[in-house]
């Protein structure tokens, strides 16, 4: 492990997955978390970590970020007492206003709703969600489409209470605190890389994050392709049903009468 990003979502956390990436390190973010270590975050969660668990979900990788390993990332420097820290924060209300409108960008995306209840991956995306809820917004979500109760007050004191934990608990010869205005230089030099000969990145502008990962993000495209299988699976359910009931109309009402009286609705 080189480097815990431990700024808490909709810090900027898209932005250092790119830089990570450009250094060429195994990068853990938000769906590399979901889809590799779901099961073992659920555990996690729920249950409680150790250091050895850390340290074998970890194995490998060079840099995490973004929930639920921002939260986590005293466990994980235990586990990994080498790795470096970068952290940076905004001020409350901006933050606000960009996690509330990332939450509802992904509440309002049909395809990401769909993929959470039609594909085996993202039902298993959906219910690391349910898990990372509850630490990262203090709420239970029961379904995909089920927002959390909107809580404004909870949510800043779980970022304040963050980011005072950061600050004070850090190791200062471990942490950097980035202003990404500074672009390549600080985050290169804390971390012994080149400066590479490009602009700095700037991603997941406007809670773009959905829809710029269907386009691009390997985990997120699997996730549509078996979503996509399992449409064309039920039409194709429904084209031979409907092709059944047209040679047979008597058969809807027999099988509809046998639906009523085997789970009794009236």
């Amino acid at each position: 492990m080189k480097v815990i990003y431990a700024g808490y979502a909709k810090t900027s956390t898209k932005t250092m997955a790119a830089v990570f990436n450009e250094f060429g390190y195994n990068t853990y973010d938000f769906f590399e978390n979901s889809f590799y270590l779901g099961k073992d975050w659920i555990k996690i969660i729920s249950e409680g970590g150790t250091v050895e668990d850390f340290r074998r979900m970890y194995e490998g990788v060079d840099a995490v970020l973004d929930t639920p390993t921002c939260i986590f990332w005293e466990e994980i420097l235990e586990a990994y007492p080498e790795a470096k820290i970068i952290f940076s924060m905004r001020d409350e209300e901006s933050w606000l206003r960009s996690f509330k409108k990332q939450r509802h960008s992904l509440l309002s995306e049909p395809m990401y709703l769909l993929m959470q209840m039609l594909s085996y991956s993202g039902w298993g995306h959906f219910r690391f969600n349910q898990a990372n809820a509850l630490v990262v917004l203090g709420a239970a979500v029961k379904w995909p489409w089920g927002p959390a109760k909107h809580n404004p007050t909870l949510w800043k004191r779980i970022y304040k209470n963050h980011n005072s934990n950061v600050l004070q608990n850090a190791p200062k010869d471990k942490l950097l605190i980035v202003n990404f205005k500074d672009g390549w230089e600080p985050i290169c030099e804390f971390l012994e890389e080149k400066v590479p000969d490009k602009p700095f990145p700037h991603a997941n502008k406007g809670a773009s994050l959905v829809k710029e990962s269907m386009q691009s993000h390997p985990i997120v495209i699997r996730m549509l392709r078996e979503t996509m299988f399992t449409l064309g699976v039920l039409t194709l359910i429904g084209a031979y049903g409907g092709y059944k009931v047209y040679q047979n109309p008597a058969s809807l009402s027999g099988w509809i009468n046998s639906i009523v009286t085997r789970f009794k609705f009236w």
